[in-house]
């Protein structure tokens, strides 16, 4: 049998559909979340950085991305690398080149979570985002309740029910009279 043909026959199980439109949705409000999250503490905490491009590739993944890696120097003189993606045709913004520099905000307990500047989420970014997923789950939830169920193929032809009567069941018999004398119902 042709694997192509029998995949296409078999349709993906309700459960993993369900998975995949409201987990991915769960997974992205997350990580919306906690960057936002780690906007603020930088806010409050971060201590500044100039980072300098070391290092320009390909995505393995995807060709359409190139990731930039930098790299910042921490005040002991030891260094944090960080990498992030970037759209090959960069449309919006200028490309990265490695020796360009960048602006970096970090957390001086922690220098490995940091942000670029012009990266942080702020909170209409988040109320924005979040309330994006939630519409896009709530229709994914409502189509899957409202998708119609597989079910035996309606027969084709006219419907039974015009030729179907009703079953009435069997008439009680009815006792003979009795007239108090003994009768005598057949041969012996």
């Amino acid at each position: 049998p042709n694997p192509v043909i029998l995949s296409a026959a078999m349709p993906m199980p309700p459960m993993l559909i369900a998975a995949l439109l409201v987990g991915a949705p769960l997974v992205m409000m997350v990580q919306m979340l906690l960057r936002h999250q780690l906007t603020l503490e930088l806010r409050e905490h971060g201590l500044h950085a100039r980072g300098e491009v070391v290092r320009i590739r390909t995505s393995w993944l995807n060709g359409k991305y190139r990731i930039v890696e930098y790299v910042f120097p921490l005040p002991d003189g030891s260094e944090v690398r960080g990498e992030y993606k970037e759209h090959r045709n960069g449309l919006w913004r200028q490309r990265a080149s490695e020796g360009d520099t960048l602006e970096v905000l970090y957390l001086p307990d922690n220098p490995h979570r940091h942000q670029r500047m012009g990266t942080e989420i702020g909170l209409l970014g988040v109320v924005t985002g979040v309330f994006g997923l939630v519409v896009f789950m709530s229709l994914a939830i409502i189509l899957m309740m409202n998708a119609p169920s597989k079910k035996d193929p309606a027969p084709h032809g006219p419907t039974p029910s015009s030729r179907i009567r009703n079953y009435d069941g069997p008439t009680p018999r009815s006792k003979p009279r009795t007239t108090g004398q003994p009768q005598q119902l057949g041969e012996y």
